[in-house]
């Protein structure tokens, strides 16, 4: 009697398929990059350049994910996540924020994101930051 070898298993890659991510950014090139990462990890996504495009999306669905930009044309993220908050069919929906301006936010504000990143992104901490957010 022979015994065969069990088939290789493939090793565990983690994606964000089946996840929406909301990406808030109003530079073009740096929407663009985030939004091809994103769904480089298999994520369908929605981007908005500025707070009302944001709002107006929301409305439409409802993301497992966003990713906010600090400094916006309309606002800042401090205002988005405020708003966010205190929207209960929002509240808990994970976001991390994203800065090239961190000394003009403080550390106190920011605590109301679940995750923060200054630019130029970490890509491998972006993504194990909004993989891990996505799967509590």
């Amino acid at each position: 009697m022979s015994f065969s070898a069990p088939p290789a298993l493939l090793p565990f890659t983690p994606t964000l398929a089946g996840r929406t991510v909301l990406v808030i950014e109003d530079h073009e090139d740096s929407r663009e990059m985030l939004s091809a990462v994103l769904r480089s990890l298999q994520a369908h996504v929605l981007a908005a350049s500025n707070i009302v495009e944001a709002e107006h999306e929301l409305h439409m669905t409802r993301p497992h994910l966003i990713i906010c930009d600090l400094k916006l044309p309309d606002g800042s993220g401090l205002d988005f996540i405020k708003w966010l908050r205190a929207h209960r069919q929002w509240a808990l929906t994970p976001c991390i924020a994203i800065t090239g301006w961190k000394d003009h936010f403080p550390d106190a504000v920011i605590k109301q994101f679940d995750s923060f990143m200054v630019k130029p992104v970490d890509l491998d901490r972006f993504c194990n930051a909004a993989i891990a957010l996505t799967q509590r």
